[in-house]
């Protein structure tokens, strides 16, 4: 008689996870209303989030408290009990603290600070790219393009392209072996 009981209890248990299975399995095809109508119904109040996976997250184990029960109250007392304990004085400081910064190097000659590669500031380079032509104008510390300052030609290629690209090859100011793809 113990053995069929042992395997009722199995198979219950066994369905209780197949249950909370396709529940939880349920809800990765939810958009953002559902699940926030999901939310309001295992919490009882709006969810003030517009995060998927934070919503999905939240409600499945909602749902599995509701299922298999929550916290026992040992566990619930263990964290009053941690959370009311006196931080140290070392765990205290801030870990957001920003560390000290590296000094830069020193470039006495400002042309050393430039990247070989490009050419002189004030030189265009451009690309034909989808039958338009893509002009940029090298300056000093940025290029600009279309009246708008950037950091990279690779900022702008991707701009103009919508992938990322390296901006001395989409350029022609390098070959693919790497080398300079200026003439000599």
């Amino acid at each position: 008689m113990v053995s069929k009981i042992k395997g009722e209890a199995l198979s219950r248990e066994a369905a209780v996870m197949r249950s909370l299975a396709k529940d939880i399995g349920a809800l990765q095809g939810l958009g953002l209303a559902a699940l926030r109508a999901r939310y309001l119904e295992v919490y009882g109040e709006e969810s003030r989030s517009k995060n998927l996976p934070y919503l999905r997250k939240r409600i499945a184990y909602r749902i599995q408290e509701q299922m298999e029960g929550g916290l026992s109250g040992e566990a619930k007392a263990r964290i009053e009990e941690l959370s009311s304990m006196e931080v140290p004085p070392t765990a205290q400081q801030d870990v957001r603290e920003p560390l000290p910064k590296a000094p830069k190097p020193a470039s006495t000659n400002r042309q050393e600070a430039r990247d070989p590669r490009l050419p002189k500031a004030g030189s265009l380079v451009s690309r034909e790219f989808r039958g338009f032509i893509h002009e940029v104008r090298v300056q000093e510390r940025e290029f600009v393009y279309r009246g708008r300052a950037y950091r990279s030609l690779s900022a702008i290629a991707k701009e103009i392209t919508g992938t990322p690209w390296n901006g001395f090859l989409f350029f022609g100011l390098i070959n693919r072996g790497g080398g300079n793809g200026r003439q000599s």
